[in-house]
């Protein structure tokens, strides 16, 4: 029985396509209606998951790093590589729908944002909603107008998912603010060590996903300062694992204190070749030791730190 891997639903998204590139026949596909769904799937019966991180030009993926804030990332749910998807968005309505006719869009929030330029110039005035994926807006185009109550509506979405549901009508192509629009996504599981599904094989691993943050208070603590873990991030980062600090992003920590916050780093070496597999194995084993004594470094300076994946 193939294992099942978790995506952002309904069949169509983005994060849809970017699986079946990497995966193709090799899992199960189990559609989720939330980001956050996705990532609270990744089980023992759920063991994989795509998941978007960031698009090269509307920025991070909130939900995301949101997710990555639990308890279960680092523990049950790990980041196990990253895929790179172009995204070419298209505007679509039900067949016949005229572009005057159109009262508002609906798209995912990261679609939306890519296409402003569009919408701003073709679509003036005209409300712009979210939902949580652009397959979810592509299907919900159908029941939106005509004999409905609902308002006669657009929705962003691939080509692709457009020629999935019958009844949508494509009346304009390559609307994204930029020809280079790009998502990068993570690839989760619930180990960190078995072997992902698929004919492809991964390299050794190079890079890592680490989340620092506040221990946990005790009754009576002082609240830490807002800066405290900002300068031990930035004073220790490039020291503390011996590697690149390949990215940093911030979200609010889950705790009740103002401006207490969690960073997540990724750190890598990504100039080194693929070796051999006896002498990648000894660099991969050489590459935890450092990422181990970078976590012990980090919490003997009063953090708390976290390896939230390895790939």
């Amino acid at each position: 029985m193939l294992p099942q891997l978790a995506f952002l639903g309904p069949p169509g998204s983005y994060s849809h396509q970017c699986a079946l590139d990497r995966f193709e026949d090799s899992v199960q596909y189990a559609e989720q209606n939330t980001i956050t769904d996705v990532f609270r799937a990744v089980s023992a019966d759920i063991p994989y998951a795509v998941i978007p991180q960031e698009n090269s030009v509307y920025g991070t993926v909130i939900d995301t790093y949101d997710s990555f804030r639990c308890p279960e990332a680092g523990s049950s749910v790990y980041v196990r590589g990253e895929l790179t998807l172009a995204v070419r968005h298209c505007l679509v309505v039900r067949r016949g729908v005229q572009l005057e006719e159109i009262q508002r869009v609906i798209s995912h929030e990261q679609a939306l944002g890519q296409c402003s330029r569009f919408l701003s110039e073709t679509l003036p005035g005209v409300a712009r909603v979210k939902v949580p994926s652009t397959s979810a807006a592509a299907q919900s185009v159908l029941y939106c107008g005509g004999d409905t109550d609902e308002p006669e509506s657009a929705a962003i979405c691939s080509v692709q998912c457009a020629e999935m549901f019958d009844g949508l009508e494509i009346l304009f192509k390559d609307i994204q603010n930029e020809a280079s629009n790009t998502t990068r996504f993570y690839i989760l599981a619930n180990t960190l060590e078995a072997p992902l599904p698929g004919s492809k094989q991964d390299p050794r691993r190079q890079r890592a996903l680490i989340r620092i943050s506040n221990p946990p208070r005790r009754q009576g603590d002082e609240p830490p300062g807002p800066n405290r873990l900002l300068h031990m991030v930035t004073s220790t980062l490039l020291t503390t694992f011996g590697c690149t600090a390949l990215r940093i992003d911030r979200r609010p920590s889950l705790t009740d204190v103002p401006f207490d916050d969690v960073y997540f780093v990724e750190v890598g070496d990504v100039t080194l070749p693929v070796l051999s597999d006896p002498a990648a194995k000894s660099c991969e084993e050489e590459w935890r030791e450092r990422l181990d004594a970078g976590i012990q470094r980090i919490r003997a300076a009063g953090g708390e730190a976290t390896i939230l994946g390895l790939w």
